[in-house]
């Protein structure tokens, strides 16, 4: 690994905010202590540092000494997930119920180390901005962002993110078009007529017609859609009931459907309500059905992402390079960010001995080895970008 000098005199203390982090999880919008320590370090650091983006957002710019020219936007996620730790490692969460299990705290960490030695060294034409968004597990972080001028107040002619993966340490993944699946997130609300379980007949019993339309929707990708064009319907949460012995007046089934364009997202969602209407009028029950966008799918720009696939060539080797692999059916709201403007979301593999737990994993870690990794990439990519011969 080709990491800079100036990233190798940082590693211990991204080290130590990596952890600090993860010892003080704040899920989406609750922020606080988060947005807190890192405005203090950006302030530190002699950057100008804006607080409450998008609610509990922090913007941080860097104009560069070699005068005038583009924008490079890097942006990382702060929030945690609604999940308890089982792993007792020394900087395990000290909150019950609160996790960082996605390696939000080693994308805040790695920001920061490569925000620290940019303006140590800020050898660069144009600006950087240092955008640490809240609530991306699904709370609309990023539109938050967006909604409050984002873009208007910091502007960016491109935009750069990265995310930790289950690959060996230090391979780098570049997408050159889509990442990453559109995810929707669906409520079905069967009404029945309740009762006692020893008269159903006197009832409307909503738990067959929810298994029923459970299964169906389960089943439409690959035949309302073309095989080729991946897609999927889960449904994660079916609820009804409080007794053994009786016979609820309603069930309630929560899921999401992912895929990768909306043409397809109109055709499932269309395929849902036939199965609804058609099970609801085979029983007699009535079917209520809401839904809302969680991500849109993300898409990489073409320059962007060469630019990193060059960028991250030089810190970790052509040989670990992964270019141009089938999307992932998981979702990214920074996805929002890339419909603005254009930009690269790339993964760093961190698999090793210690670190084989999957994201959103009670016994997951965010490895340290690939901090250095990730803060290496920052800052080549800014000098890349932002160097004199450089026109974006």
């Amino acid at each position: 690994m080709n990491i800079l000098p100036s990233i190798r005199q940082l590693e211990s203390q991204m080290g130590e905010w990596r952890r600090h982090l993860h010892q003080n999880p704040e899920l989406g919008f609750e922020e606080i202590e988060t947005a807190r320590f890192v405005t203090d370090k950006l302030r530190g650091f002699g950057i100008e540092t804006v607080e409450g983006v998008g609610r509990t957002g922090v913007v941080g710019t860097l104009r560069g000494r070699l005068g005038d020219g583009p924008c490079v936007g890097i942006r990382a996620d702060m929030d945690a997930l609604p999940m308890t730790e089982v792993r007792d490692l020394p900087h395990a969460s000290r909150f019950p119920g609160k996790m960082h299990g996605c390696g939000h705290d080693g994308h805040t960490a790695t920001l920061l180390g490569a925000a620290a030695a940019l303006a140590r060294s800020p050898e660069f034409a144009g600006t950087v901005r240092f955008i640490f968004q809240p609530g991306e597990e699904g709370c609309g972080g990023a539109l938050a962002m967006l909604d409050d001028g984002l873009f208007e107040r910091f502007h960016c002619d491109e935009i750069y993110a990265f995310h930790n993966v289950e690959r060996p340490v230090g391979q780098v993944v570049v997408h050159d078009s889509v990442v990453a699946a559109a995810a929707t997130r669906f409520t079905i609300v069967v009404h029945g007529s309740g009762g006692h379980a020893a008269t159903p007949h006197m009832t409307i019993d909503p738990l067959p017609t929810a298994a029923r339309i459970l299964l169906a929707i389960e089943a439409l990708p690959g035949r309302l859609t073309d095989a080729a064009s991946p897609a999927i319907v889960t449904v994660g949460s079916i609820h009804a009931g409080e007794a053994f012995n009786t016979i609820p007046d309603k069930a309630v089934l929560v899921g999401t459907v992912r895929c990768f364009n909306d043409e397809v997202l109109r055709v499932l969602e269309a395929g849902i309500k036939r199965v609804c209407d058609g099970e609801a009028s085979i029983s007699g029950a009535r079917v209520e059905i809401t839904s809302e966008v969680l991500f849109a799918p993300t898409v990489n720009a073409a320059e962007p992402a060469s630019v990193v696939t060059r960028v991250a060539a030089e810190i970790v080797g052509q040989e670990n390079l992964v270019l141009g692999p089938p999307a992932e059916m998981g979702s990214e709201d920074f996805s929002f960010m890339l419909q603005r403007r254009p930009g690269c979301y790339f993964l760093i593999g961190q698999a090793d001995d210690d670190h084989r737990a999957v994201a959103h994993d009670t016994r997951y870690d965010f490895n340290d080895r690939i901090l250095s990794i990730g803060a290496s990439i920052w800052v080549r990519l800014v000098e890349h970008r932002l160097a004199k011969r450089d026109v974006l």
